[in-house]
């Protein structure tokens, strides 16, 4: 999947992508973990997620490889998902029902993936930026889902953006470990020196 990407590119991209493909994995599974979640798990829960997801997004966009103009898509995504994460704890604090987490996290996801599919256009120039097509649809589909379902309650919510989460985590492990792969074997084969991050 990776062959064809320049080394200069996936010896410094590699990282951020495990980091988002770990935060995503981690949420996902711990939304299987609590069957029956509070509010609280799934406002904090999802807010880690969003914050977290955030961060590494951040650390993405700020690589040097990372086309100039790509970076207003993913410095939206990134913003929105703190911004989400910062609503999702101002609910809790504020006992507020479950319709308005789902909203909540719907336009986190939906908003995030419309950027990434905006970011997914720089393909050309930064190969890398070809995932954040299935990324991109995959959060306006789940954001969809939520919006169309009725009577959601915390269970719900916490499993749709779960799937969610579990999909980007395969995506993004492929990816990352395809490209920490490559860089790996041109280190010890043909004394490849990468570049600092």
């Amino acid at each position: 999947m990776s062959q064809k990407i320049d080394l200069d590119i996936t010896s410094v991209i590699y990282r951020p992508v495990l980091i988002r493909a770990g935060v995503a994995a981690l949420f996902g599974i711990a939304t299987f973990l609590f069957q029956e979640p509070s509010d609280a798990v799934v406002n904090y829960g999802s807010a880690i997620f969003f914050l977290f997801s955030g961060s590494a997004m951040w650390e993405y966009l700020r690589r040097d490889p990372v086309p100039e103009g790509m970076r207003s898509p993913l410095s939206l995504i990134a913003a929105i998902w703190m911004l989400t994460a910062l609503t999702l704890v101002g609910l809790q604090l504020g006992d507020v029902s479950a319709t308005v987490t789902w909203i909540t996290i719907a336009a986190g996801l939906g908003v995030g993936g419309i950027a990434e599919v905006w970011a997914w256009t720089w393909r050309k120039s930064f190969a890398p930026a070809r995932d954040h097509l299935i990324a991109g649809i995959v959060g306006i589909i789940t954001a969809g889902l939520l919006a169309a379902m009725q009577d959601l309650d915390y269970h719900r919510i916490f499993g749709i953006a779960g799937t969610y989460a579990l999909v980007v985590a395969v995506l993004f492990a492929i990816t990352g470990i395809g490209y920490w792969l490559d860089t790996r074997k041109a280190v010890k084969e043909d004394g490849y020196q990468p570049p600092a991050p």
